[in-house]
């Protein structure tokens, strides 16, 4: 059995049920593996404010690595951590996206700008129509506050996300010099500085914790889960992850609809999912 000393986990396809949500199972169970001296870390591509109502819900508190890496703040909710886009590339991009008209968000130092307000609360809204449990999803999750200010006004530049599935936009995204680039969910480009990755992020922890490789699980589902998935030992792509995703990680974690992630973790250290016996 591993000695596993650290477990970090995507939140919206991996740790999350089928309605974008935590619940009183996995909860409990982040807890009982911190009173096992077990740390827990998300690491997602939401922004801090859209995780700290999962706080807040559930009593539980942890390190959260967030925009993909880009910031990421400890058990406290203090800032740690900071990698902005290069000033002027970041600058270039969001002049070509008002340029082409395309429906964007940029997470910002002072706010997160928005291209077309109307336009985005109508695609969140028909997205949470969708799912299984539409208020739960209000309840836990809310929406991002939308600067009303231009975002030359806002600061430095953390994560910019499009919502377009056309391939020709995809490739012009990837050609950018300077910027990381995943696709998540068939239609929304992810960018963020080129050296910023969940895998960074995730990699400096350990360091400043000295943990080995083989002492961290970590599980994700998407395009920007992969470089962490690869680089740690005991990576795990989720079941439900995209086909040609499943193929470039060696571990395989079963659905996030089946409890995916706490049954690997069960296999793993031995630590039951339910209550235990007395």
């Amino acid at each position: 059995m591993a000695m596993i000393k650290l477990i970090a986990t995507d939140l919206d396809g991996t740790l999350c049920n089928a309605n974008h949500c935590l619940d009183q199972t996995i909860a409990e169970y982040i807890k009982k593996l911190s009173a096992r001296r077990i740390e827990w870390v998300l690491a997602s591509g939401r922004a801090m404010e859209i995780v700290e109502p999962l706080f807040a819900k559930y009593a539980f508190r942890c390190p959260v690595i967030a925009l993909n890496g880009a910031l990421v703040y400890d058990r406290e909710g203090k800032l740690t951590q900071r990698w902005p886009m290069k000033t002027r590339q970041a600058q270039a991009m969001l002049h070509e996206i008002q340029k082409q008209g395309v429906l964007a968000v940029a997470s910002m130092e002072n706010g997160v700008w928005c291209s077309d307000p109307q336009a985005y609360r109508q695609r969140m809204e028909t997205l949470v129509r969708r799912l299984p449990d539409p208020a739960l999803f209000a309840q836990e999750h809310g929406f991002l506050s939308l600067a009303a200010k231009p975002w030359e006004q806002l600061g430095a530049c953390y994560k910019i996300e499009i919502y377009d599935s056309r391939p020709a936009l995809t490739d012009w995204a990837r050609a950018a010099a300077d910027f990381k680039v995943s696709v998540v969910h068939g239609d929304v480009i992810e960018m963020t500085d080129s050296v910023v990755s969940k895998a960074a992020a995730l990699r400096q922890l350990c360091e400043s914790r000295r943990l080995a490789n083989e002492e961290v699980l970590c599980f994700g589902d998407s395009e920007n889960d992969l470089e962490m998935l690869q680089e740690f030992r005991y990576g795990h792509i989720m079941r439900n992850a995209e086909e040609a995703l499943l193929a470039q990680v060696n571990h395989i974690a079963p659905a996030n609809t089946a409890y995916g992630v706490l049954r690997v973790i069960e296999n793993y250290t031995g630590i039951p999912i339910g209550k235990e016996q007395a």
